[in-house]
């Protein structure tokens, strides 16, 4: 299919009236002091299934009406279109619509499982990965500060695995499918042991919301409560002082 002259010659407009109206959706959510209804959050597979559902319950039993929609995945939706209306995200967004806050700060290792361990061993240095399995999470090379692990993966030849999916990731490893790389965090929710090796892949994490959107009640409730959860959790889950120890024990 192609656009036509007159579609071409009308798309501006459209664009305009689109703007505007999520302009005008933006403003009235900013207004809305209404405690019922729902409220997006977007988030990385990992931490919406290890980390942030586990914690809505007390949001739940506080405020029965607001009705929480999990978005679990590695694509960055608009907060300007309302895609969501929070972000928790691995890096500082650049619009200055947007509010950022840090909330947190993670370490990257190596994990491996007990079972696939005792078969091939735990590598000790870098060059020991040549003659190990990877499960590879694709969506990891697509961000710049995942450079070291990427490169690993190129020179591997022997990547078992490939994964969009940080669930069916960490899955494999813990049936010693292979070896891959995960959050310090993983450990909170699993058996797998950390290989002492450093990958210097260290990222802080942000809770992102528009500045419109997030002076409506319901909203506003939500984000306060999710970075409180981020500041009661801080040191035992994103806390690079004390979980890179770990990593290289």
């Amino acid at each position: 299919m192609e656009v036509t002259p007159a579609a071409r010659g009308v798309l501006v407009q459209a664009e305009s009236m689109m703007s505007n109206a999520t302009s005008i959706e933006r403003h009235l959510a900013g207004l809305d002091r209404e405690m019922a209804g729902i409220v997006r959050i977007a988030a990385t597979e990992g931490i919406a299934a290890h980390w942030l559902v586990p914690r809505l319950g007390q949001l739940r039993t506080t405020h029965p009406d607001i009705i929480v929609q999990v978005i679990a995945s590695d694509q960055v939706l608009d907060l300007a279109t309302r895609q969501a209306d929070l972000a928790i995200r691995f890096f500082r967004p650049t619009s200055n619509q947007l509010v950022a806050a840090r909330v947190g700060q993670v370490n990257f290792s190596i994990f491996a499982a007990p079972s696939y361990i005792e078969r091939y061993g735990l590598p000790q240095r870098l060059d020991d990965l040549r003659e190990h399995h990877i499960v590879d999470h694709t969506t990891l090379h697509s961000l710049a500060a995942m450079k070291p692990w990427s490169e690993v993966v190129e020179r591997s030849p022997s990547v078992v695995l490939r994964t969009n999916s940080s669930y069916a990731a960490v899955e494999a490893v813990q049936v010693g499918y292979g070896i891959s790389v995960f959050p310090d965090y993983v450990t909170k929710s699993s058996n797998l042991v950390p290989a002492p090796i450093d990958l210097k892949i260290v990222r802080d994490i942000w809770l992102v919301s528009h500045e419109e959107t997030n002076k409506g009640a319901r909203i506003r409730t939500v984000i306060d409560y999710v970075r409180e959860q981020f500041r009661q959790d801080e040191r035992e889950w994103f806390s690079t002082t004390i979980r890179a120890p770990m990593a290289a024990a």
